[in-house]
């Protein structure tokens, strides 16, 4: 009998494992989403059943098992709801497998009982190891009181009681820790994952600006390349600086530079903000970029004129430019239908020199060019 209730209680704690890796990034507690703890109370009503079908059986009629461990711990840690779907799902298991007599109906109604008491046990105000040893003992209580009624020998209720209390006490003392210890590595795991995407994340963006950074614009260019490649389109791209940043730098400070960055950046960011396929980058310094595909070299311009409108209405002054007395941007834009790999350099060179051209005639221009 001691055996049988050991490999019950194997079971149970393998079953624990188990579920914490299928929920791994769903951690039950108190505060779980109802969803959720429903989630959760189907697992441990499963978990009960499994826990039944492997049950001592000590006459036609009635089973000895660590059942309602699993609705302990689900109401230890998930609260009413849990422990009620365990319990329910559980009683009907104990009618349906082993069939439908005056046993089962009043083990089923001890079970759905104790799936009641956890839950109004889960409320209290206690630590949750004496929450879960409260529920434990009343779930104990309750078998007690069915197997005294079903059971008419009383050396073997004695025994039964005796190895139940023992194994289900030292169990669920086991089976509570082991459940923290699970949700604990779960939930630290999830923390690493979400810093780790995080810092990946920020890895691809500018600091100061918060778009893009150098990085992303290499790999975006990459993979738009690829994909354009294939279907024979266009790539547009636009490469920009700040007129005279420099001067600005020296005339204003270092501070006002990173100001004006900030708000350059911010203004063509919601300018494009429903152009989901462009990317937007800085390039480095006070030079950006931007990645159109699919278009044109009409539309690039088209782009390039309207940003140069919204920066001009921002109205940052610029004493020390030769050119207008608020900043503004020259801006190179180059078209190119995507071949060869070797051919995305290509764009960049273009794009550049056709910056460089709208710098050499006078600044605050666009230059364009297709290949």
């Amino acid at each position: 009998m001691l055996k049988d209730f050991v490999s019950n209680a194997a079971i149970l704690i393998a079953s624990f494992s188990i579920m914490g890796q299928l929920f791994k990034d769903k951690p039950l507690h108190l505060s779980s989403p109802l969803s959720v703890k429903f989630y959760w109370g189907l697992s441990f009503g499963i978990l009960g059943n499994i826990l039944m079908i492997y049950s001592i059986h000590i006459n036609v009629t009635t089973i000895a098992d660590l059942r309602h461990l699993a609705i302990v711990t689900a109401g230890a840690f998930g609260g009413f709801i849990p422990a009620m779907v365990a319990s329910i799902l559980i009683g009907l298991g104990r009618i349906l497998f082993f069939g439908f007599n005056n046993t089962s109906i009043l083990a089923s109604s001890g079970v759905i009982l104790t799936g009641l008491i956890c839950g109004g046990i889960s409320k209290f105000r206690y630590k949750p190891i004496i929450k879960a040893f409260l529920m434990n003992l009343m779930g104990l209580i309750i078998i007690s009181i069915i197997l005294f009624i079903t059971i008419q020998d009383r050396v073997v209720l004695t025994n039964i009681l005796a190895y139940h209390y023992v194994i289900s006490l030292i169990g669920g003392i086991f089976s509570y820790h082991l459940v923290v210890f699970i949700t604990k590595s779960n939930e630290a795991e999830q923390h690493l994952k979400e810093a780790n995407s995080l810092l990946n994340q920020l890895s691809y963006i500018d600091g100061l600006t918060g778009i893009s950074n150098r990085r992303y614009f290499d790999q975006t260019l990459e993979k738009e390349w690829a994909n354009l490649s294939s279907t024979n389109s266009p790539l547009t791209l636009l490469m920009f600086d700040i007129d005279y940043f420099k001067k600005y730098n020296d005339t204003y400070g270092h501070l006002e530079g990173d100001r004006c960055l900030q708000s350059i950046a911010d203004a063509i960011k919601n300018l494009i903000y429903m152009n989901t396929s462009y990317t937007f980058c800085r390039y480095g310094g006070e030079e950006f970029a931007l990645v159109l595909p699919f278009a044109e070299q009409n539309e690039g311009i088209q782009m390039a004129e309207k940003i140069q409108k919204a920066i001009q209405s921002l109205k940052i002054p610029h004493i020390s430019s030769k050119i207008s007395d608020i900043v503004t941007l020259s801006i190179g834009t180059a078209t190119m239908f995507p071949k060869t790999s070797l051919d995305r350099e290509k764009i960049i060179q273009l794009a550049d020199q056709s910056l460089y051209l709208s710098k050499t005639n006078g600044r605050n221009r666009i230059s364009s060019v297709q290949s």
